[in-house]
């Protein structure tokens, strides 16, 4: 079985298809890669996240790059992804490996390489690193190093710089005066130790969930959704806090709960930032979103006559945009988040932040505020259904004849555009639109629907399954 990297790295099931003889020739790929493009001076950080073996996986590359002369900063505990990239941008390095499988269940480890700026590397980046490591295994050079360092591994802790980053990000001195009363829940994940203190810098009074290590995540995936962060809701209720913040797995996703246990979508998060910024910051700029990402994000730019980008799904085309400069936020909505003057990657802490202080300088929920956002740019509701295709070759066979479909009508609406920038997406004369995306990975075809009305919501889903059904 090769390695293969898709939107975030490579991740694969630990001792089947993640091994450390894959890890081996993954790592001694990336050496190679820097070498050839005289980088492997600057250096490598390596960290990891909470799960099963993460530690020796990090050491264990650690070593391997040592032996091929690289100086490694390597970092002992679980460590955020946001904070690993800030991490590398500081120190100046090449890049860092990161041993994260992110929302994943359990049983999925994952070797994530980020580029110099901290971001997820590009298509371009990881083809020559993917193409070196299977080349190496089939030439059976997954063996483990010989233990022979060329190179200094120095400990490094990202925690000092990642806090006081945030401090400058977030109005502290606003949140400190409003208390406010928050749950947080970390899921297990590499928030444990971060989300509960940068929470607490903040003024804040944390009751705090699943902030120890566990690798089985508790027996649920560590994704923050309305269903894993449901006992949070349950202890919020009964406290009288105002909000459940919670992060995934490597702590670059968040999932937030209102005051009323309304789960408060990552599309409504995106367009409450960028709300936020440009009303109560007075800061201007470009808003970036992928395809797939409500066009709430887009009316609430609308009404500040800010300029949108759109891009294909994968936070590493966020990235790209924000280092073009002239950048206010961006967002995918699987829950990705970044803004200005940060890093270009995904930061569910600083997302976190950003709500609490939304609600510390209105002094109301953040269910109220999209109302009145709401009343401003119309109703605008969202759902993504996954849909099991029968094998691999029915999802070929989709896409095939997506490929060729041109629809005049949708749901009794007529198509007034298609958008083929990531998959299928078609946009109705009502402002309404259903997009199709496959799964590189599994039999899964991805359903996103948009439209003004829970009704017209489930005549989209409907409209969807139905096209589906015909593969």
């Amino acid at each position: 079985m090769s390695i293969k990297f898709g939107t975030s790295g490579w991740r694969d099931i630990i001792a089947d298809g993640f091994t450390f003889s894959k890890v081996t020739a993954v790592t001694r790929a990336v050496a190679r890669y820097l070498k050839a493009r005289r980088l492997a001076s600057r250096g490598v950080l390596i960290g990891h996240d909470p799960r099963f073996l993460s530690e020796e996986f990090s050491r264990h590359a650690a070593v391997i790059l040592s032996e091929e002369g690289l100086t490694v900063h390597l970092v002992e505990g679980p460590a955020p992804t946001p904070a690993l990239a800030l991490g590398i941008q500081n120190l100046g390095l090449a890049g860092g490996i990161n041993f994260t499988a992110s929302h994943n269940p359990a049983v999925y480890q994952g070797f994530k390489w980020s580029n110099a700026f901290g971001g997820p590397a590009t298509k371009e980046e990881v083809q020559p690193i993917e193409r070196e490591a299977n080349r190496w295994l089939a030439q059976g050079g997954g063996k483990p190093p010989r233990g022979i360092r060329q190179g200094k591994i120095i400990i490094f802790d990202p925690k000092p710089a990642y806090f006081k980053r945030l401090d400058k990000l977030a109005a502290m001195p606003i949140l400190r005066r409003a208390k406010l009363k928050i749950i947080a829940d970390p899921l297990y994940g590499a928030g444990q130790g971060y989300l509960a203190e940068a929470l607490r810098r903040a003024g804040c009074r944390v009751e705090v969930l699943h902030d120890w290590r566990d690798t089985l995540f508790g027996g649920n995936a560590p994704e923050p959704n309305a269903e894993h962060l449901r006992e949070a809701a349950g202890l919020m209720k009964k406290q009288g806090s105002c909000l459940v913040l919670g992060t995934d797995g490597d702590a670059d996703r968040f999932g937030v709960i209102d005051a009323d246990g309304t789960y408060i979508t990552p599309n409504e998060v995106l367009a409450l930032t960028v709300y936020l910024l440009v009303r109560h910051r007075g800061w201007r700029g470009r808003v970036v979103r992928s395809v797939v990402t409500s066009h709430l994000v887009d009316a609430v730019a609308g009404q500040h006559n800010l300029p949108v980008e759109v891009t294909p799904v994968g936070f590493k085309y966020i990235g790209e945009s924000m280092l073009r400069g002239g950048f206010l936020a961006g967002g995918e909505e699987s829950g990705g988040l970044t803004i200005a003057n940060h890093i270009p990657e995904k930061d569910g802490i600083l997302a976190c932040l950003l709500m609490a202080e939304l609600v510390a300088r209105e002094k109301r929920s953040l269910g109220a505020i999209l109302k009145s956002i709401h009343r401003r740019v119309g109703t605008i509701i969202t759902d993504r259904v996954n849909v099991q295709l029968p094998n691999s070759g029915a999802g070929l066979k989709l896409r095939r004849r997506l490929d060729k479909y041109r629809p005049d009508k949708l749901a009794g609406r007529r198509v007034v555009a298609i958008d083929n920038t990531d998959g299928y997406k078609y946009l109705l004369q009502d402002g309404t639109w259903l997009a199709i995306r496959l799964s590189g990975t599994e039999p899964v075809a991805r359903l996103y629907l948009e439209a003004r009305s829970r009704q017209g919501l489930r005549r989209l889903a409907g409209e969807g399954r139905r096209l589906l059904a015909n593969t």
